[in-house]
């Protein structure tokens, strides 16, 4: 395993999956079990398989934060090189930095240049249903991230590390029509990034 503290997070979350699964196996089992008892089951089981397999997935990576920080670096250089001079450092500030961001990148940078399957990257997420708004939110970092299909299923693939100029200007962009600058310095701001 790469990452053993993952891995043991996945040793400590097995017994509870297993029993969880076991329960729900064994309502499945009866005759007269009632939809309540086999669906609140489900839930109990979906929700410790979610957690083991995140951690299991998690096992088999490198960790992913140095590389995720060394993203965030170049992010953070490449705005105050090109816009630190003009634009106030708070919408220079580099966003995104959530553990899920972190997990969905260590994941894409595994294998760079190849598809991967969009129910992976959620597992890595605990079958999170913001994953693909979180994969937006790489691309918004400048990483190119293509959706792909391959064999007909939906996947995801990070082309390279370069970033990509347009979307590091689109941060800033975005940073400022979020503040609550007035409509016209809000202009004069964005105006300022094309100087």
């Amino acid at each position: 395993m790469e990452n053993e503290e993952a891995y043991a997070a996945w040793k400590r979350h097995k017994p509870d999956t297993k029993f969880a699964v076991g329960q729900l196996a064994a309502l499945l089992e009866e005759a007269d079990e009632s939809a309540d008892s086999v669906f609140n089951a489900y839930l109990v089981a979906k929700k410790d398989l979610a957690r083991s397999m995140q951690e299991l997935l998690r096992a088999t990576l490198p960790p992913s934060r140095p590389a995720f920080a060394e993203l965030r670096s170049r992010v953070s250089e490449s705005l105050q090189e090109r816009f630190g001079d003009r634009i106030p450092q708070k919408y220079l500030a580099v966003p995104y930095d959530t553990v899920a961001n972190q997990d969905l990148f260590g994941l894409l940078r595994e294998h760079m240049g190849k598809p991967v399957d969009t129910a992976v990257l959620r597992a890595i997420n605990a079958d999170d249903i913001h994953t693909e708004r979180r994969i937006r939110e790489l691309r918004e970092l400048g990483l190119r991230i293509d959706s792909v299909k391959r064999d007909g299923v939906g996947c995801y693939l990070l082309a390279s590390l370069d970033l990509d100029p347009v979307q590091i200007q689109a941060l800033i962009v975005k940073a400022i029509k979020k503040s609550s600058l007035p409509e016209a310095e809000q202009t004069e701001l964005i105006a300022a990034l094309e100087a």
